[in-house]
């Protein structure tokens, strides 16, 4: 039997997988991919990339490439089920330079990310499976079988789960995932449509009594069509052309044209979360750890940050003096995500079947009118918060930040690189700490004249006060006023995560 030795390993080369291997490299760290499937697949599957996302592969220096390659959606289009419209939702998302979801078919972005992974020096192994873990306190030791049937052992310092819902990892540490399926099945299909109007870049969705029809534009002149399937239409074991239309008859009084099927899937929608996303040396991200529906459109971009979060963290434990309670903060940072995650997922579900409610009673459909009891992220995911971390601080009074403050999204997060943290120290004054401060933490911190990025009121503090923004891009230390107290206060801070020069 073969036995190497890694750094890290990444079990899964989906896009969570492929994003957080291509981000350990940027950060210094090259991992080990492995995936079982011999050659990539060629489905369409998830499709959508929100805001929040494409500022997360922006800063990874892929941004532009998914851009190049996608088509934007901006808001919905809601029609009735004669395909008349309802009523417009939504729209571009505020403050960012990304201010619309881009539409672009999974098997794409992974080559996308195939590619720059392999840019960076990685290269994923195919056709491999994992079969046995061995899990102790010092790393982990995997085995099993290669593409030419060969065993072989790989001993890792770290494993990441990201081998979807039906994680190896996962079931290694013996967790499931908790919570719920929905009830009714869907129908989705990358399909040649005619007569579905787009206008605006909108997303079109039909509702009827029945339910549901969601056409979402793809590149090349293609879009994605889902639609929930009722109990009386059962598409073939392989569906296609005729399965759609059937579903579609079935909806709409006034159908649009389906000229051809290029895939198609029947699938029920979850509301799942594992109860660990981490133990000790093992983490899960994406699928393997949270599963929601994908009316939302948040699945595989709540992923792709799993991933940012993930990657910046174990670069800094192992190339940046990161301390243990950077990877400690792992789990309670991303189960508090995806929580949110969850609940805005669910929320869009009831949105779209409430709206089914008032078709099948008659009614003309309207926006419903907000739920007071429920707060959830807005589509484009620019407001998920990490407010529970515990690598958070603060130093002063809290006038002026109740809405941005540490554990909320730097509005200008996109002006900065690298895999750095980055203190934002704003007045002339300032300039000796400043010194001071980028000779004793070198390795982890550049530290920048607030004024070069953005004003002091959009970081949320005086114009003599300074913020921390972590690779991530989220706030991670706020003081209203940079004194000598205030750096005291950070440094005690900092000091729990990393250690000194």
């Amino acid at each position: 039997m073969e036995e190497t030795h890694t750094e890290v390993l990444v079990i899964g080369a989906g896009p969570t997988g492929l994003f957080v291997a291509a981000e350990l490299a940027r950060h210094g760290v090259r991992a080990r991919i492995l995936d079982q499937c011999p050659v990539p697949h060629t489905q369409t599957r998830a499709t959508g990339i929100q805001p929040a996302a494409l500022e997360v592969l922006h800063r990874a220096g892929l941004a532009e490439a998914i851009l190049a390659e996608s088509v934007p959606v901006r808001g919905l289009r809601v029609f009735n089920h004669r395909m008349e419209e309802a009523f417009l939702a939504g729209g571009p998302a505020a403050g960012t330079p990304f201010n619309y979801t881009c539409s672009i078919p999974q098997w794409r972005t992974e080559q996308i990310l195939t590619a720059h992974l392999r840019s960076l020096g990685g290269e994923v192994e195919r056709g491999v499976t994992a079969e046995r873990f061995e899990i102790g306190a010092e790393g982990v030791r995997v085995e099993g079988v290669d593409a030419r049937g060969g065993a072989f052992a790989i001993h890792a310092d770290y494993l990441i789960g990201a081998g979807g819902a039906h994680s190896p990892v996962r079931n290694a540490l013996h967790e499931r995932l908790a919570g719920i399926t929905y009830p009714r099945r869907y129908l989705v299909a990358d399909a040649a449509v005619r007569g579905v109007p787009h206008e605006g870049d909108r997303l079109a969705v039909a509702i009827s009594p029945r339910g549901m029809v969601m056409v979402a534009k793809l590149p090349a002149g293609r879009s994605l069509v889902l639609t929930n399937l009722p109990d009386e239409v059962e598409p073939g074991e392989s569906p296609g052309l005729d399965d759609l239309r059937r579903a579609l008859a079935h909806q709409l009084e006034r159908t649009f044209e389906v000229e051809d099927v290029r895939w198609a899937s029947v699938y029920r929608t979850h509301r799942r979360m594992s109860p660990r996303f981490a133990d000790g040396r093992c983490f899960l991200a994406g699928d393997a750890a949270h599963l929601c529906s994908p009316l939302g459109g948040e699945g595989m971009n709540s992923g792709l940050m799993d991933g940012a979060s993930l990657a910046w963290k174990l670069g800094a434990a192992l190339r940046r003096g990161g301390r243990a309670a950077l990877l400690a903060a792992y789990e309670p940072e991303r189960q508090q995500v995806a929580r949110q995650v969850l609940a805005s997922s669910e929320a869009m579900h009831d949105f779209y079947f409430g709206l089914a409610e008032m078709a099948a009673a008659g009614q003309s459909l309207t926006v419903p009118p907000p739920d007071p009891t429920r707060e959830v992220a807005t589509p484009d995911m620019l407001d998920l918060a990490l407010h529970e971390s515990p690598l958070l601080g603060f130093h002063g009074s809290a006038l002026g930040v109740q809405t941005l403050r540490p554990g909320r999204r730097f509005p200008a997060r996109t002006r900065l690189t690298g895999c750095e943290h980055h203190l934002l120290v704003y007045g002339a004054e300032a300039d000796g700490d400043r010194a001071a401060l980028s000779a004793r933490w070198a390795h982890c911190l550049t530290v920048l004249d607030g004024e070069g990025i953005c004003p002091p009121e959009q970081s949320g503090v005086s114009a003599r006060g300074a913020v921390l923004v972590r690779p991530d891009g989220y706030i991670g230390f706020q003081a209203e006023t940079w004194n000598a107290e205030a750096r005291a206060a950070f440094e005690r801070l900092f000091a729990t995560q990393f250690s000194p020069a």
